[in-house]
């Protein structure tokens, strides 16, 4: 990972969920409902590495990691298909791909959880068989925050709540607070690739005409405010240089170098 943004959506992006849906749809994978594709070799023992592997697929080449509160879903699917369709992006939403963590779970359960003489399920086995489903799933997200090269975490009320007057920045999610401690824990790294240094003095002299300030909690401190006026900003110079062959992300980058002290505040 190299940035990660923190964003409130101010507009509507379900005009573009039909764009989000397609990408999606073509990176799903076939996955098995049959555990005993998941033993190892003459064992009645599950192999881990390849339910992980299986259910929760890492994909290449990420550019955007979309962290967001399942309640706002549409909406996401919407922004990353703006994102897709504008700048040529490839994006992750987790929830696309991996919602299915729960029917993976009721296969364990009703394999090796489910007591047919008392007609319940063990407590103590269940509670060992979700612990491994959701490491296997918190694993997954690290690698994927890791190997993508953004990550944009969607504030809204769904995902962000205030408890008190004095606490106003909390989630009831685990795996939205499990995606912003990675954000401040994971390796950082800088594309390898050259900045048009002639397209980032422009872009830093149009972004200081915005007067933009954030304030966030304890985590969501170290992620990067973007706004509705740094999306703007973003497509339209990008337009502007579409022949230029930059890449999209170093357009967006360009708005938040530390010699752009407006931004950065």
């Amino acid at each position: 990972m190299y940035k990660a943004f923190n964003l409130y959506l101010e507009e509507n992006y379900e005009r573009w969920y039909g764009d989000g849906e397609t990408v999606y749809r073509d990176s799903q994978k076939k996955i098995h409902s049959d555990l005993a594709n998941y033993l190892h070799n003459e064992t009645h023992i599950l192999n881990g590495n390849t339910i992980e592997s299986d259910w929760f697929p890492l994909l290449n080449n990420v550019d955007v990691f979309l962290s967001h509160s399942h309640k706002d879903e549409q909406q996401i699917i919407g922004f990353a298909g703006w994102l897709h369709k504008t700048f040529g992006l490839n994006v992750f939403i987790d929830s696309c791909l991996w919602n299915h963590s729960e029917d993976l779970l009721r296969l364990i359960d009703n394999r090796y959880c489910y007591d047919s003489e008392k007609n319940t399920y063990d407590y103590h086995k269940r509670n060992y068989s979700t612990s491994h489903v959701h490491m296997m799933l918190s694993m997954a997200l690290t690698k994927m925050i890791d190997r993508s090269e953004t990550v944009i975490f969607v504030e809204s009320k769904n995902s962000i709540h205030a408890i008190s007057e004095t606490i106003d920045k909390t989630t009831k999610s685990p795996w939205i607070y499990n995606e912003l401690v990675i954000t401040n824990l994971v390796r950082k790294r800088e594309p390898n690739r050259k900045m048009d240094v002639m397209l980032e003095k422009r872009a830093q002299f149009e972004a200081n005409q915005l007067d933009i300030s954030y304030d966030v909690g304890f985590y969501l401190n170290n992620l990067l405010p973007l706004k509705k006026e740094n999306l703007k900003l973003w497509e339209t110079f990008y337009s502007k240089n579409l022949q230029s062959g930059v890449h999209p992300l170093d357009v967006l980058y360009t708005q938040y170098e530390k010699k752009n002290s407006v931004l950065l505040g």
